[in-house]
Formats: C-alpha cells, structure tokens, sequence
C-alpha cells in the first residue's frame, strides 16, 4: 500500500499498460503445456505487481480511505494528529454514473425477433443494474469487466451477464490495428481451513476455457492445468469497458487535490483541537503556594504547594494571583499561548481547491446557489456543457462494449437453433442513452404546444412520454379509441374534403 503524501510519481510506469501478444506465437501455443503456463504466471505477476497497486489506491479512494490516512506521524507526540479523508472519489463516482445510466440504455431494431430476444437478455440479466455496476467500475478504475456464460444445459440459449472483479481480470490483445483480443485472464486465490494459500486462474480464449490451479501440496504456488471446457460463444468470453482511451477513473487526475483538501481539513482539526489544549502562561511570578514541595511522602499532591494551588485554581475555575512576596515586583499576568489562524486565507484555498476538483473531473457544483431552482434548458445546457462533452465520448465506448455483448450473445442464439437471428442484423441494433437531467416540466409542454401541427403525432407523444411516463405507442392506442368511441367529436387535424363539383370550378377558374 502506498503511502507517499503529496510527492513525486503516484504509480508505476506500467501500472495502465495494455497487455498484448503476437498473433502467430499465441496461435502457436498449447495452453494446457507448461510453457505456456510459464508465461501465464509472469503476466498475473506483472499484473500485480504494476497494475494490481494502482487499483487498489483508486478503490481505496472511492471507500474514503484516502492518503491522508499514512502520512507519516507527527514528530511532536504531544500535538494533535487528526487525518480527516474526503469523499470526492465517491461523489464524482455516482454523478458520472447517474448522469449516464441514470436512465436505463434502450436499443431498437427493426428485426423483431432480434429486438425480442434483446429485451428478453436485458430483463433475465437485470441489464440495468448490471450496467450500473459496470459504469461505477470505469469511473473508479477506468476499466471494467464481464464475463458471458451460458446456464443450464447444453441445449440452452440462456445467457448470463457476470461483472468481474477489475483487481482479478486482464485481457491480452493481439499485435493488429484492430486490436483484437486473443485471451483474457481471471485469477485469485484463497486460504483454506489448513491456512494453506492456494492459487486459481482461468484463461479464457475465442472457442474454450482453461482452468488452473496450484497444487496444495506445493508451497511454490506453481500453476499446473486442471481441465478445459468447450464454448460456442466464438470469441473471448470476457468483455472489457474502457472510461476513455487512456483507462484512467473518474477521479484520478485529481488525486493530488484531493490530498491537499484532505491535509487542508485536518491541519484546520488540529489547530482547534491545539487551541483547546493550549498551554496557560502565567507570568510575573506570582504568589501560589508556600510550599515548596508539589508532593508529600506518600506521593499526593500537596494543597499549599504551586501544583496544588494551580490545580484548585483549575477546579474552581478562578485564578488569584498576587506578589506578596515581593510587593514592589512585576504584575503577575496570565494568558493562553496560541497560534495565529487565518480563517480567511483557509477559506478560500479549500474553496479553491474543491472548485479544481469539480472542474478537472467535469463535475458541476450541485451545491451552487445559481445551479439550483427552476431554470430553463438552455441555461441547465451550459452548465453540463463540459460534463456533456465527457459523458459522449464514454456514451460511445460504453456503446462499442455493449454492441460485442450483443454479438457474443448472439452467437449462442443462432447456434442453438434460432435460425431468425443473423449475426449481420445484429449490428443494425441501435443504443440510445437519455442524460438523466432535472427538466422544466412547463418548459417542455409549451414546447410540444408549439410543435403541434408541424411535427406528426407520433413524434409530439414520444416527445410527451418523458413528461407523462406512457409510452408513445399506448399513448397512439388510447387516442385512437377516444377517437372510435366519441365519432362525433371534431377530430384534432381537421382536413377540407373537396367534392366532385367543387374540383370542377377550381379547374375552370385555373
């Protein structure tokens, strides 16, 4: 666990390297020899040793355990020490991930049994919230993963979405520009009721799926290859998200602001916590006691010495203090020794570094008196302008990630028996996610007021269905039988019928 505060390089070079492999050489192998599992073993170590840390300090951080939680102890055993840990990790975490899926992702396609069996995949995989977790795991890591699997018997199409750990997952690309993926690997390990450590992998390619295991008896931890099984998904299994084409969190960038809050807020703790504390000066040499010794032989204290004195003064919340002694001497004087705070300055360096780390992450100020209240769209538009233009670029990798979940899926349908469902219609599926802003309700009605008439009817109740929460196509049905079930009422676009007759005069006067 690192604990530099405030310094130098946070991670290793390698620490988001994509790990790839030459397309021949892979093709080449026997996964089930132990060179191949050679090999294996140096990238899950390479994996934790520069990747696994990064990690673990960006989840850390999303948990409030931030930085400020090793700094090193203070030298003065005696001052105060508070390490006060933020949640802006957090915060930024669920606004990107609310903003984006905070309303489900649709699909449309034209193919109804492909649409059918779209729907019928995201309602048995709870889709929603599976994509949910996905979207948490880019904003805190900058990656995530999920495995595809088929459940139950071999002759079901049945297939199940698992999110997978990013701290136990990696995929090995090939050396293309089309940056294919060649296998991917989940590994962990566990102690069992003997405290003995054992360690699992799997590797998972385009048509099987390897598994691995140390030998309990061995101490080494040596993998060695335990069983292969079969998969008709005909291709890598595991599919990886990417936040943005460098795989860096939500919050990463501003880890170093963070830290400086986190420091700003404790030293701020301590300074109270010092003032309490603060040392009584009482200077001028005055009277306290007659007694010279603070402790009698039984080792109490003494009442008419200086501690006793000082200690009844404290109890009795009243000090009196004179110079009898020397009645021609100094006035005594008594006082706290403080430092100076300038409240302020405080002030405004935490303000600005926490409008730094909202600004840096694109994250509004939720908290700002201008932002909040009944505004009208356009000035809500400007606002998340810059949270809009992040949001797009993840909206399309989020898209390109969710369109090989299709294509994988598919794979298992067609295959099965579905013969309805071809691999090239698949693509023609549309995604399309809705921004889950706050909207002016009045704003919105008075501007499908204003369409009416221009734009056809199905596009004015899809418009509508934000606001009323009926989908287009109810809505259409139940116009339609008000319309059959009151035949006398004006219709809402009434058209001019133009007789035989009357097409005759228009002629003639033409």
């Amino acid at each position: 666990m690192s604990t530099t505060f405030l310094g130098k390089t946070r991670f290793s070079s390698q620490a988001n390297e994509v790990f790839r492999f030459a397309t021949d050489e892979f093709e080449a192998l026997d996964l089930e020899n132990e060179k191949f599992i050679e090999r294996l073993q140096k990238l899950i170590e390479k994996h934790k040793t520069h990747q696994l840390p990064r990690l673990k300090e960006l989840k850390r951080y999303y948990l409030a355990d931030n930085n400020i939680k090793y700094r090193k102890d203070k030298t003065d055993e005696d001052a105060a020490d508070n390490r006060i840990a933020s949640d802006f990790a957090r915060y930024i975490t669920i606004f990107e991930q609310g903003y984006m899926l905070g309303k489900p992702v649709e699909y449309k396609n034209e193919n109804e049994d492909i649409f059918n069996h779209i729907t019928d995949f995201s309602i048995q995989n709870n889709e929603a919230y599976h994509n949910v977790l996905i979207k948490t795991d880019l904003s805190i890591y900058g990656r995530a993963y999920e495995l595809e699997r088929v459940d139950g018997d071999k002759d079901s199409t049945r297939v199940s979405l698992i999110r997978l750990d990013p701290e136990q997952v990696f995929v090995v690309y090939d050396d293309t520009v089309q940056n294919n993926s060649l296998f991917a690997v989940r590994y962990y390990s566990f102690s069992d009721e003997e405290n003995t450590v054992r360690n699992f992998a799997e590797v998972y390619t385009t048509d099987a799926i390897y598994y691995y295991s140390s030998d309990k008896e061995s101490s080494e931890g040596k993998l060695l290859h335990q069983d292969t099984e079969e998969h008709n998904f005909n291709g890598v299994p595991i599919n990886e998200f990417a936040n943005n084409e460098d795989r860096t969190g939500a919050y990463e960038a501003v880890l170093d602001d963070i830290d400086a809050y986190d420091l700003s807020q404790s030293e701020l703790a301590n300074f109270q916590q010092d003032s309490i504390d603060a040392i009584l000066v009482v200077a001028g040499n005055p009277y306290t006691g007659t007694d010279e010794n603070d402790f009698d032989e039984e080792g109490n204290i003494n009442p008419n010495s200086r501690l006793g004195v000082t200690k009844a003064f404290k109890k009795a919340r009243v000090m009196i203090l004179d110079d009898n002694p020397n009645p021609e001497g100094s006035k005594p004087e008594v006082y706290y020794l403080v430092k100076e705070y300038d409240t302020e300055g405080a002030e405004k360096y935490k303000e600005r570094l926490v409008n730094d780390i909202l600004r840096f992450t694109f994250t509004p100020d939720t908290t700002d008196g201008n932002f909040a209240g009944v505004q009208s769209g356009q000035s809500m538009k400007y606002k998340l302008m810059a949270s809009d233009n992040r949001r797009v670029t993840q909206e399309r990798l989020f898209a390109k990630a969710l369109m090989r979940r299709l294509r994988l899926a598919v794979n298992i349908w067609k295959i099965k028996g579905s013969e309805a469902v071809a691999y090239e219609e698949i693509n023609k599926t549309s995604i399309v996610f809705s921004p889950n802003v706050p909207q002016n309700d009045n704003e919105l009605v008075e501007i499908i007021k204003a369409l009416y008439g221009i734009i056809s009817d199905e596009t004015l109740v899809e418009l509508l269905a934000k606001f009323t929460g009926i989908e287009a196509e109810v809505e259409l049905e139940r116009l339609k039988k008000e319309n059959e079930d009151e035949p006398t009422v004006t219709p809402r676009r009434p058209v001019k019928e133009v007789d035989e007759d009357d097409k005759s005069n228009l002629s003639e006067q033409e």
